[in-house]
């Protein structure tokens, strides 16, 4: 059931999630939880987690999938399969705070695994953009050396980070398939011959 919406709401639940179960007695009261586009990391903020969607791609895994139904049977087209590659960095004044608000970020993510419709619908103002039925798979995913290099070759001033991939999102079609009608004769024309 997810729309194109699904992409935006899987951004505000990462945010949502960091903000709401932070630990402000061991980190301070002042956080700011935003979503970083790339412009941003030239001027960061003081304190608080970036969350910066980096790489979408469309899954291989199970890119042939089949039509879509509704509960009454309707059917549209197949849904289509995205991953979505954030990179999570934290920001603080010293280096210690950086490093312990990197290894609870990655503990709290760990332990949250999956991230379910209840999750992902709570943080965006429509209650109803994933089907209760639907999940979302949260896995660490650290980048190749290589690739760590040409993110910090043009982003100059990114401290430590880590990145994640939320895998299956699945973004339906409004598009419904018309089912034909049915057949009640048919004609061959079998033994004719044409000249």
């Amino acid at each position: 059931m997810a729309n194109f919406k699904a992409i935006g709401a899987t951004s505000a639940t990462l945010a949502g999630l960091i903000r709401d179960r932070y630990p402000r007695d061991e980190f301070g009261t002042t956080l700011n939880v935003e979503l970083y586009q790339t412009r941003n990391f030239e001027k960061p903020m003081e304190n608080g987690f970036s969350i910066y969607l980096y790489r979408v791609a469309i899954n291989g895994t199970v890119r042939n999938t089949t039509y879509r139904r509704t509960e009454n049977g309707q059917r549209f087209r197949p849904s289509l399969p995205l991953d979505l590659y954030y990179m999570i960095t934290p920001w603080a004044e010293s280096t210690e705070s950086q490093h312990r608000m990197l290894g609870w970020v990655m503990r709290m993510l760990e332990d949250v695994g999956t991230l379910s419709s209840s999750h992902l619908n709570h943080y965006v103002a429509e209650t109803n953009i994933f089907a209760e039925t639907e999940s979302i798979d949260l896995i660490c995913e650290p980048l190749a050396l290589n690739e760590y290099f040409t993110i910090w070759d043009r982003l100059r001033t990114l401290p430590l980070s880590m990145t994640y991939v939320l895998r299956m999102v699945m973004v339906d079609s409004g598009v419904s398939i018309s089912d034909g009608s049915l057949v009640q004769t048919r004609s061959f024309d079998m033994g004719e011959l044409i000249s």
